[in-house]
């Protein structure tokens, strides 16, 4: 069985790369080929999958090298790697000759593998065909009889009962001097006749089958009979199904089939009393998670050693391809020192012209820096003058000529740097000074979150633009809004701070333009690469939400 050939691969231990051969048990004069012949028959399978990769890879025979690669796929298959043994099966058929006789045994073998995967597979048709094929090519009197089983195997696997069981009436009209083989066919054909007529009397033909396997020693095909007499009894007599289930378990443990273990077990969950069933169903997982573990890495171990052989030859082609490419940097050099030269040029021309545009683009765009310099340090800095003097019914002095002094000062420097604030310590009471500006007994500003937590994490040009920004929608909301609540929210939430104002004035009106204060606060906000939104707050006023992407200001 296919499941414990795999469960003797995951016992090997055999390291890929350790192989070395003593010299008093192979002869150093073998080839790969021979060397995988010896490895295969001490049931040393993956030293033998190793030598037959390499001999593929250097072959001096055609029909040794498709015979390594028909072993190959042989283990593959038996490991349950359906697809990797088809393409080494389909490397077989690549390289042997259909036009030579002396390979047509080992056609007729390969194309037998590839019908046996294809019914794993499930595709039946597919293996109905291989199985065809292989027939063309057999040069053993009695092996067509094997194949004719298999392709009627299919037919029955596909459904196709009556077509199956003309199959098998065909080979027991022919003579079939082999007692298992006989066997096989006369169990195949009662399952078929009992799937296709479940009334049909098959009982005397599974006792038959199962005597002439008793009596010929075929103790692996005793499990096929035991397994098909227990589906018979299954729903007639469930006594007589459980204690063939039975039977099969013990004849698997005697000859060490685990896939026939499997399926001995899954009856016996069935069938058996619901104590012992939960004692079945452990011993199923455990079985099954062994194979599967097992099958797992032999399929692992066989990808290993296909992925070395390839990664050599790779390694092999990419040393010629680098010889190749010296051979070529020459030329290329030179080639590339005329395209750089002509480069260049085509540069230095483009360079003079775009130094030409930067200095017009730079005069524009000094002339807009003043205008917006203006607006954002003399305007908005006397309206908040303007609203100390309104609203408050005593001023200080001595603060007033400071702020009146402080504005000066950047008046005076306004063409020599961006008006800002270049320290920003403290920058939660500056935030709070400038709110406080623009409360009065008319309007009441309150300010949540603006903590030192949520300022660490801007830097310092953010702060400058954000403290500009503040001032312009707070100076527009007491020229337009007649608010006489406001509220802005400082939150950070996802490495994105959020600044929410929200006001119950008058809010925007319907045919809301920007104006250049406003203008000035969008470009500022997406020079800091985020977004601002306009809106009206529950209160029926005005509400603008700000976001921006934070980062550490320590950064």
């Amino acid at each position: 069985m296919k499941l414990a050939k795999g469960l003797l691969f995951a016992a090997i231990t055999v390291v890929i790369g350790g192989c070395n051969i003593k010299k008093d048990n192979v002869p150093g004069r073998y080839t790969d080929y021979d060397m995988g012949n010896w490895y295969n028959d001490q049931g040393k399978l993956d030293s033998a999958f190793l030598m037959y990769n390499r001999y593929v890879g250097n072959a001096d025979d055609t029909l040794k090298k498709g015979t390594a690669y028909r072993y190959m796929g042989d283990m593959q298959w038996e490991a349950g790697d359906l697809h990797g043994a088809e393409e080494s099966a389909t490397g077989a058929i690549r390289t042997l000759d259909t036009l030579n006789t002396e390979h047509h045994s080992e056609l007729c073998f390969t194309y037998r593998l590839l019908g046996n995967i294809n019914i794993d597979l499930q595709h039946y048709d597919e293996a109905i065909n291989m199985y065809n094929r292989a027939m063309r090519f057999s040069t053993d009197d009695s092996f067509p009889l094997e194949l004719m089983n298999d392709k009627a195997v299919a037919l029955q696997k596909k459904g196709a009962y009556n077509q199956a069981i003309a199959v098998y009436d065909s080979i027991l009209l022919l003579k079939i001097s082999n007692p298992s083989l006989f066997a096989r066919v006369l169990d195949n054909r009662a399952v078929a006749k009992w799937r296709f007529n479940p009334s049909y009397p098959v009982l005397p033909e599974f006792w038959l089958a199962l005597q002439i396997r008793t009596d010929s020693q075929y103790n692996r095909g005793l499990n096929a009979s035991y397994a098909h007499l227990s589906d018979y009894y299954e729903k007639i007599n469930p006594d007589s199904a459980l204690w063939y289930a039975n039977k099969m378990f013990q004849q698997a443990q005697i000859i060490q089939s685990s896939g026939d273990r499997l399926e001995a077990i899954d009856k016996l969950i069935r069938l058996d009393n619901a104590a012992a069933s939960k004692k079945w169903y452990h011993e199923f997982k455990k079985l099954n998670d062994s194979l599967q573990l097992s099958q797992d890495t032999t399929r692992s171990r066989f990808a290993l050693i296909r992925y070395d052989s390839q990664k050599s030859k790779a390694d092999n082609l990419e040393l010629n391809a680098q010889v190749t490419a010296q051979r070529l940097w020459i030329y290329g050099l030179i080639a590339l020192a005329a395209i750089v030269i002509i480069l260049l040029w085509s540069w230095y021309n483009k360079r003079r012209r775009r130094i030409k545009q930067e200095a017009e683009i730079a005069i524009r765009d000094a002339k807009l820096n003043t205008s917006q310099k203006v607006h954002d340090v003399v305007a908005n800095g006397l309206y908040g003058i303007m609203n100390l003097l309104e609203h408050s019914e005593k001023v200080d002095r001595d603060p007033l000529l400071t702020k009146v002094e402080d504005l000066y000062e950047k008046s005076r420097d306004i063409s020599y740097e961006e008006p800002g604030f270049t320290d920003d310590t403290d920058y939660d009471q500056q935030i709070h000074d400038l709110l406080d500006e623009f409360t009065n007994d008319q309007t009441k500003v309150f300010a949540v979150g603006n903590q030192p937590l949520f300022w660490n994490k801007v830097t310092g040009v953010q702060k400058k633009q954000l403290l500009l920004i503040l001032r312009e929608i707070m100076t527009n909301m007491k020229k337009h809004s007649g608010a006489g609540n406001v509220i802005i929210k400082f939150k950070e939430e996802n490495n994105t701070g959020t600044i929410n104002y929200s006001d119950d004035g008058k809010g925007f009106p319907a045919d809301f333009k920007y104006n250049n204060g406003l203008n000035n606060t969008v470009n500022r906000i997406q020079s800091l690469k985020g977004d601002i939104i306009f809106g009206k707050s529950d209160k029926g006023g005005a509400s603008i939400a700000i976001c921006f992407p934070l980062q550490s200001s320590k950064v």
